[in-house]
């Protein structure tokens, strides 16, 4: 088993928290740009689990090595900024060690980029129909 099916289940749950955190990046421009760029940053994961075994989520947090310099250069932010976002998206669970996101904060990545890509092309609803 790899570490994408070992953490699905955390990120499809529909447990409260992943909407509250969902809802902040729609609301959070640098909390936004931290979790789009998230799947891109360099990471150092341990052992995938055994097939079956139970997954700690916060053991595995801690044995992840997240390089926040180069999140910083992805996310045009300061690094200080990186580290306070991780907190709050790791917290709210939108972002998972294996450079994954929440399903609800992946639709909001989608349904943002989609408002932005039109906004910036003159694109209207009305043009999609």
């Amino acid at each position: 088993m790899g570490w994408h099916e070992a953490l699905l289940p955390y990120r499809a749950s529909d447990d409260p928290q992943g909407f509250l955190g969902a809802a902040l990046l729609a609301q959070d421009q640098q909390l936004f740009r931290l979790a789009a760029t998230w799947p891109l940053v360099k990471k150092v994961l341990p052992p995938p689990p055994v097939s079956g075994g139970r997954i700690d989520l916060d053991q595995v947090w801690e044995q992840t090595r997240i390089d926040f310099e180069d999140w910083a250069d992805l996310a045009q932010l300061p690094p200080l900024a990186v580290v306070l976002g991780f907190r709050t998206l790791k917290g709210a669970r939108v972002v998972f060690p294996d450079g994954s996101l929440s399903h609800q904060a992946e639709s909001v990545i989608k349904r943002g980029a989609a408002t932005a890509f039109m906004a910036a092309t003159g694109i209207s609803g009305k043009d999609l129909r």
